[in-house]
């Protein structure tokens, strides 16, 4: 990858922090060098499960999705484009081995900040430990608003809800993942997208 364009992303990566939290040029500079730019190609799983997650990664361009093996089946745990971070939280906190898989849908490029070298830096500065519970905030606030999507809303509502939020999903990613996602069949989505659009919704 290009050094401007991993600029380009490292800077992305700086704007999406400092939304979240206080960040001086100074935490930057000691933060930068732990924060590394790589890319996925589509189908290509970047946290995987039996393994340890030891990375927080934002999505620069393209898109993922997580998902758990029950019986043989993939069933879709979460939805990801661009200008979000993903990890698997519970690896990420007890260092135990993932129970989920994050895998590209898109070609993606990406920051990862690596949770090692991120806590060894805590010590010098208060204001890198913000940045990082900033983040992991930032991630637990999505984690419990699509919580709240299944257990608060119907199938219907779940769609709008989904629509509302990233309208560009449903050009983007598979029906299937998107049912799965939903917790329906991907008749049943089908039949939800065309009743929304004969009712104009």
């Amino acid at each position: 990858m290009e050094n401007t364009y991993a600029e380009q992303i490292l800077e992305s990566y700086r704007k999406f922090v400092s939304a979240h939290a206080p960040l001086s040029d100074e935490t930057w500079k000691l933060m930068k060098p732990i924060v590394s730019v790589g890319s996925c190609n589509k189908g290509e799983r970047f946290i995987e499960e039996g393994k340890i997650c030891q990375h927080v990664y934002y999505i620069f361009s393209g898109s993922a999705r997580s998902y758990s093996n029950r019986d043989g089946d993939e069933i879709t745990t979460g939805l990801y484009l661009e200008g979000v971070c993903v990890t698997n939280m519970k690896s990420l906190s007890t260092q135990s081995v993932s129970t989920i898989n994050v895998q590209a849908l898109e070609p993606m490029q990406f920051a990862k900040l690596s949770r090692n070298e991120l806590m060894s830096l805590y010590d010098q500065s208060v204001e890198l430990q913000a940045v990082g519970r900033a983040i992991l905030e930032t991630m637990i606030v999505e984690e419990n608003e699509l919580k709240d999507m299944y257990t608060l809303y119907d199938p219907e509502e779940r769609y709008k809800f989904l629509l509302q939020k990233s309208p560009s999903l449903f050009q983007r990613v598979s029906l299937q993942y998107i049912a799965s996602f939903m917790g329906i069949r991907r008749e049943t989505l089908s039949r939800i997208r065309s009743k929304s659009a004969r009712s104009g919704q």
